[in-house]
């Protein structure tokens, strides 16, 4: 068995992942869609070392779309990234209030965001 058949689905997934996040930061709802249906453990990818995932990605572009149809293929909400920051924290950061809503809907943890932030309230008193 060569080397390429061992790890040819690892690169494949990583290829697939790193699609799946320039969809979600881009917001080509389209191209997110088809990755998630060919894969949906494409929802649970992060960037070379964790840094982001989709749902950082986008989140912090005001994709709600795209971070309804992530967290429906169960990505985990509350995940966080390599600065400590949820999706929630990163909506609230660029004043993307309708991807905040979603979340909220979906159950992010808002004690998260209050427990950190000083300027929370303010996020949240929509």
């Amino acid at each position: 068995m060569g080397f390429l058949s061992l790890v040819g689905n690892s690169f494949g997934c990583s290829a697939s992942g790193e699609r799946l996040v320039s969809a979600a930061r881009d917001g080509d709802l389209q191209e997110a869609r088809a990755l998630l249906e060919y894969n949906p453990r494409l929802a649970r990818y992060s960037t070379f070392g964790g840094r982001n995932s989709p749902l950082h990605y986008a989140a912090a572009q005001g994709h709600h779309e795209i971070v309804s149809l992530l967290l429906e293929s169960g990505v985990e909400i509350n995940l966080r990234n390599y600065r400590g920051q949820t999706a929630l924290m990163q909506a609230c950061q660029y004043g993307h209030w309708e991807v905040v809503q979603t979340l909220m809907l979906f159950n992010a943890n808002v004690s998260i965001l209050l427990a950190v932030h000083s300027d929370s309230f303010y996020c949240l008193d929509m």
